[in-house]
């Protein structure tokens, strides 16, 4: 069986490498070639385009070549075992094509952790980095203290580390605008602490005064030891959406746990972070999806029929993700719950589709 096991497992290997090698190659010359004049505009030497591409690839399509790359390799490796007659052969032999293709489901759990580890050490980062070349920002100013910027009326400030709690952070810098959102009072304090929903008091607090008639006046310089400001007359403000998916996710679940305690919604939040955690739960459902397929190749003799049911599956799976959040009727809540319902519905099929599965 351990040799049986290695074969498949050898087989199911190369076929995934080459898969993800093929559709990345894909991917790269479609982007390009859809925005070769934007690409060219940004950059003006060969590497800095090359750059541009590689973080295209990695923020856009990194988290789907993966998922894609494992059915691929699932589907190739048992649908040519299948039509060669190898699964016949396991059969006559007394061994079920389930119990065979185990290493298969073993390997797609561990691509799944990677996949969830490259998609925050690689696709978030250039993410971020690709915004910044392209000058998509979330304003004006741009201070690195703290990951999480949030916006409400004239008001965007910026916290290091907010507490369990949230009713005390560390380091917020909060810039005041004028009606035409020209900066006109800066106020950075080591600490804060929340009284009212709203309403913070900041303690050794040193504020600059901004002329905004005359950007170039130096401005006037105060130090306060407790000075208490109204941020929102109802509900605290919200991560700014630029931000959102060069957010790292534990920065975003923190986002997520201090809108709901302080009663906001935060649903473009909730629902990408529900996107982010389901990546390497979307790993295995591609094996699970494409195991059936591969072995009804058995049964068809071709690998035409399965591949365009295949097709068909992963278009069904890929809208449903992608519109379920904006189509969910419950608020935040729905547009968190509305990746991980997909995801059920698309497991019970997949899983009822192996359970007929010839043995």
């Amino acid at each position: 069986m351990r040799i049986l096991w290695s074969y498949v497992s050898l087989s199911f290997l190369r076929a995934f490498l080459g898969s993800l090698v093929i559709l990345a190659l894909v991917v790269v010359i479609v982007d390009t070639l859809l925005n070769l004049e934007d690409v060219l505009e940004t950059t003006d030497t060969l590497w800095g385009d090359v750059l541009i591409l590689f973080m295209r690839t990695a923020s856009l399509y990194l988290a789907y070549l993966i998922p894609f790359a494992v059915f691929a390799g699932i589907f190739l490796s048992l649908g040519t075992a299948a039509r060669s007659r190898e699964v016949l052969a396991m059969k006559a032999g007394g061994i079920s094509p389930l119990r065979a293709i185990l290493p298969v489901f073993s390997w797609a759990l561990v691509i799944s952790f990677v996949a969830l580890i490259l998609n925050e050490t690689v696709t978030v980062p250039a993410s971020s980095s690709l915004n910044e070349r392209l000058g998509i920002r979330a304003g004006e100013i741009y201070l690195g203290s703290g990951t999480i910027w949030y916006h409400t009326g004239r008001f965007v400030y910026n916290i290091r580390s907010p507490d369990p709690k949230l009713e005390t952070v560390q380091d917020i810098r909060v810039f005041e605008r004028d009606e035409a959102g020209r900066l006109i009072r800066l106020i950075r304090a080591k600490t804060a602490r929340r009284e009212a929903p709203g309403v913070w008091q900041f303690r050794g607090a040193t504020i600059r005064r901004f002329d905004p008639v005359t950007p170039s006046a130096a401005p006037v310089v105060e130090h306060s030891p407790v000075i208490t400001l109204e941020l929102a007359e109802d509900r605290s403000p919200r991560l700014l959406r630029a931000k959102l998916a060069s957010v790292p996710i534990g920065a975003l679940v923190r986002h997520v746990v201090s809108a709901r305690r302080s009663g906001d919604a935060a649903p473009g939040a909730e629902a990408l972070l529900g996107q982010r955690l389901s990546i390497p739960f979307m790993v295995i459902l591609f094996a699970l999806l494409a195991v059936p397929l591969a072995l009804r190749v058995e049964q068809t003799q071709s690998i035409a029929l399965p591949a365009v049911q295949a097709a068909l599956i992963l278009f069904l799976f890929l809208t449903a993700r992608e519109y379920a959040p904006r189509f969910a009727s419950l608020g935040s809540l729905g547009a968190s719950l509305a990746p991980w319902f997909v995801l059920t519905a698309f497991f019970a099929f997949g899983g009822w589709r192996l359970a007929r599965v010839p043995r």
